[in-house]
């Protein structure tokens, strides 16, 4: 039977079966005002277009309802049975949810051009991003009093089985319906959309304009190869929160990647001065912990203690003093040994952590499944299956001292040679390498016997000058080094290593290697000079 292949962060079938993936569609190419959206909705106007799609105000036809109508850009050719089984399923717990601070889902289906849509009641008023935007922080009292709201609806959601995945400002409606204003938090079960589309994982997502989440707010889990649970959702509050008090994101950067490396780094998340010693203080701590072991939260317990915190003697100003006032956090000053007499002190070094350049040895490698075809695996429990071994993975490359620096789908990314010399950086890189590629076949074989399903393994290894970001946790590389790791992983054969020429000059002949000849790397402006590892090392 021919093979089907699935990996963390796509799929693929091969002939003769149907391919499944996306194509991309223009949402909104036949939608207009007084047009009619699957005989239901009269489309009234277009609210807004984002990476996923566009939403559209309508009425509901039978009922004179409004309603909000989200239609992703992408629909599904060759429908999957058991991913559009799940994503229903999914979809029929949010539509279970009955909360005052919910935005009800109303609707959602497959229109016949395959393109997936939901649709909620529409809720005027403004999204906390727009308003924190317009106002700047908001008065502690009124902060408390939103995200409390935010915490109730989390509360139900988590008590069903319902993770949001992307809590942020913009998800948050503020309401006017009274004499102050309310919170209703939107979008649950667009997640569970755009996962059953494009069938990936979060962490996959987390990098392009289709994110399920947001790195700005995604928890640290979300970024590597971990599903979302309900600490998640609150580990995004709690940035939330923050911002509500400030009235500035808590995690920003110049770029995605640099997002993402404050969001993996193990510096705490900071806390603003006026909490220091305050209970809410303490309670944004805990649920901002960035190991989500440690981070022993959930909402209704988090909405109970927020509840009997009392913020009357907080102020709005306190929280927004001019930046040259602002309370910096403490800073770790890089030390270097200086002899004195017969002794030796540290004393503070003048270069900066930050501007520091080392050659380290990146590794990159892409695990992926083989299976006899979509009627005889189950997807879910071949995505478990490769999370499980990218763990297993994980553990070589911390026992060969190799520091973790993130993941995107199926490809893992480490750094080797942070805290030793070069040569011996691209040694352990290469030990952890073989030792990986062993353990995968050695899984394979037995998976094969019992489950019919067997693994593959790319690696890819480039020694490279970079500019690093150290602080005690995952090593931060900025550069085209781990890019071109990246790249010779996907371009290896299956269950290979391959090492870049100079990566190569620096084993000293302590590994059997054959000349690969160059492949052009893109990025790259010449052809790249690789080598294949082979066999165990020739000198330990």
């Amino acid at each position: 039977m021919t093979p089907k292949r699935v990996s963390v962060g796509r799929r693929e079938s091969e002939h003769p079966r149907p391919r499944l993936g996306l194509v991309e569609r223009a949402a909104g190419a036949t939608i207009g005002a007084g047009s009619l959206f699957q005989d239901r909705y009269e489309i009234v106007c277009v609210l807004g277009q984002g990476g996923f799609g566009t939403v559209y105000q309508a009425r509901q036809v039978a009922t004179g309802q409004l309603v909000a109508i989200k239609v992703l850009q992408t629909g599904l050719v060759g429908e999957h049975d058991r991913r559009v089984a799940r994503f229903e399923r999914e979809i029929r717990l949010c539509a279970r949810l009955h909360h005052p601070n919910i935005v009800r889902l109303v609707d959602s289906g497959t229109t016949a051009e395959r393109l997936l849509y939901t649709v909620f009641e529409f809720v005027p008023g403004e999204n906390l991003a727009d308003v924190l935007a317009r106002e700047g922080a908001l008065d502690p009292r009124e902060a408390r009093h939103l995200m409390l709201q935010v915490l109730d609806a989390l509360s139900c959601a988590h008590a069903q089985g319902v993770v949001h995945r992307d809590i942020k400002p913009a998800n948050i409606m503020v309401v006017p319906t009274g004499a102050r204003r309310n919170a209703m938090v939107l979008d649950f079960g667009i997640g569970a959309l755009v996962d059953a589309i494009t069938g990936s994982r979060v962490n996959r997502t987390a990098a392009t304009k289709d994110a399920v989440c947001t790195p700005g707010y995604a928890a640290p889990e979300q970024i590597q190869a971990m599903r979302p649970t309900a600490r998640s959702d609150l580990y995004a509050w709690g940035l939330v929160f923050l911002e509500c008090l400030t009235g500035e994101p808590v995690i920003t950067g110049g770029s995605l990647q640099e997002c993402l490396f404050k969001q993996m780094s193990r510096a705490p998340v900071p806390i603003p001065r006026p909490l220091w010693g305050h209970p809410l203080g303490e309670l944004l701590r805990e649920a901002t912990l960035k190991d989500v072991r440690q981070r022993n939260v959930d909402a209704e317990g988090l909405f109970w203690r927020l509840q009997a915190c009392d913020v009357n003697e907080l102020e709005r100003e306190d929280f927004i003093e001019p930046v040259a006032g602002r309370a910096q956090p403490p800073t770790t000053l890089p030390m270097r040994a200086e002899v004195r007499g017969s002794g030796v002190r540290l004393v503070p070094s003048a270069r900066s952590p930050e501007a520091e350049r080392r050659q380290l040895t990146a590794l990159c490698h892409g695990l992926t499944a083989l299976g006899p075809g979509p009627e005889a695996i189950d997807i879910e429990e071949v995505e478990e299956l490769i999370s499980l071994e990218q763990a297993s993975c994980a553990d070589v490359v911390r026992r060969h001292h190799g520091r973790f620096a993130g993941s995107l789908g199926e490809e893992v990314l480490s750094y080797f040679g942070c805290d030793t010399t070069p040569e011996d950086g691209a040694l352990r890189a290469c030990r952890a390498a073989q030792e990986i590629l062993s353990r995968v076949r050695s899984q394979s074989a037995w998976l094969s016997a019992k489950r019919g399903i067997r693994l593959e393994v790319r690696i890819g290894l480039h020694t490279g000058l970079v500019g690093t970001r150290d602080i005690g946790g995952p090593a931060h590389a900025l550069g085209t080094t781990p890019g071109i790791a990246a790249r010779l992983s996907a371009l290896a054969v299956p269950d290979t290593i391959v090492l870049s020429s100079t990566t190569a000059r620096l084993l000293g002949g302590h590994f059997a290697l054959v000349c690969g000849g160059t492949l052009p790397v893109e990025g790259q402006g010449r052809l790249v000079e690789v080598f294949l590892l082979r066999g165990e090392p020739v000198n330990g």
